[in-house]
């Protein structure tokens, strides 16, 4: 049986604050030939009034939502992040108004029709070293990392707690509302390891909160920054949450430097995508500094990674 081709979607992180029309942001990225979309923070709450008419028409389809989506209200757009709230917070007022942000993504992405919203948890509040680090390591320097790296996690390991059962009383506040709204919540791999959650804590996040909408969403680019700082490869983070993985974010990446356009950096992409399932969604989190070509040719190179080991589980 010949299989349906598979959906390459795109993040509105390259061309959203190019624009204040949520119409002619989604028509740019339909001139490049992308049908499927996530739409970022940057998207304000206009814009997103203007994509959902084109949704009710037929359109475009929003595979999901980035939180927080749309931009929440006192925030400036070039300013926005998916931190600019913290679930992890242990300041209580702070982390409601974080949890009530994270409801009206899910709200939002149920009247769009977007399946998931990817997830950033917050992070524990040191100052980690971390761009002095990748500065040594491309110097070739990897001892002085090395040493950097394991002293602040060190320090990180003894203070992380209270941030980490923040973050799974935040969960477990947003995941009915999830659950009753069918949208999953994809938490993603992070890219400053100051940032919840590391590698094992995804596994005390599942633990803790045993819901059916939580489920693991990978960023390329940032477990390639994990992988380079020696604190975890793509395949150590695949392998532990491959049966949870509902999305990946694909983008390319050189050390710390990410978000590049495909085949402008040290990424396996055959390795990553060997892990992905036929529902898995595959999202283009490529930032402005690519072209609309680069766009093209990044989806030409991943499709071509998928038919090749299509082709290689039917030999």
């Amino acid at each position: 049986m010949t299989q349906a081709p598979r959906i390459i979607a795109i993040s509105t992180a390259w061309n959203a604050l190019r624009h204040t029309s949520g119409k002619k942001m989604v028509g740019e990225l339909k001139k490049l030939g992308f049908d499927s979309i996530e739409l970022n923070v940057h998207v304000t709450p206009a814009m997103a009034e203007e994509v959902l008419a084109l949704v009710e028409r037929g359109r475009v389809r929003i595979c999901s939502l980035h939180n927080y989506c749309p931009l929440p209200d006192g925030i400036e757009r070039d300013k926005a992040a998916g931190n600019i709230l913290v679930l992890s917070s242990t300041d209580q007022a702070e982390r409601a108004k974080a949890v009530e942000q994270t409801k009206r993504t899910i709200e939002w992405a149920a009247r769009l029709g977007a399946p998931t919203i990817v997830m950033h948890l917050g992070r524990v509040p040191i100052d980690v070293r971390q761009r002095e680090a990748l500065t040594y390591i491309g110097a070739g320097n990897r001892e002085q990392a090395k040493a950097i790296v394991t002293e602040d996690l060190m320090e990180r390991a003894s203070v992380r707690m209270p941030y980490i059962e923040s973050v799974i009383r935040s969960l477990q506040e947003v995941a009915p509302h999830a659950e009753q709204l069918g949208v999953k919540l994809g938490l993603e791999t992070r890219y400053y390891f100051a940032e919840i959650p590391s590698l094992d804590e995804f596994m005390m996040i599942f633990k803790n909160v045993s819901s059916p909408a939580l489920g693991y969403w990978h960023d390329t680019g940032h477990a390639h920054t994990m992988e380079t700082l020696g604190i975890g490869s793509q395949g150590d983070f695949l392998k532990k949450y491959g049966d949870r993985l509902i999305g990946m974010h694909l983008h390319d990446a050189v050390g710390g430097s990410d978000h590049r356009a495909i085949g402008r950096g040290n990424v396996d992409f055959w390795k990553v995508l060997s892990y992905a399932k036929p529902d898995t969604q595959l999202v283009f989190e490529i930032h402005g500094q690519a072209s609309g070509p680069d766009l093209i040719r990044s989806r030409v190179l991943i499709l071509r990674v998928l038919r090749d080991l299509e082709s290689s589980k039917e030999q």
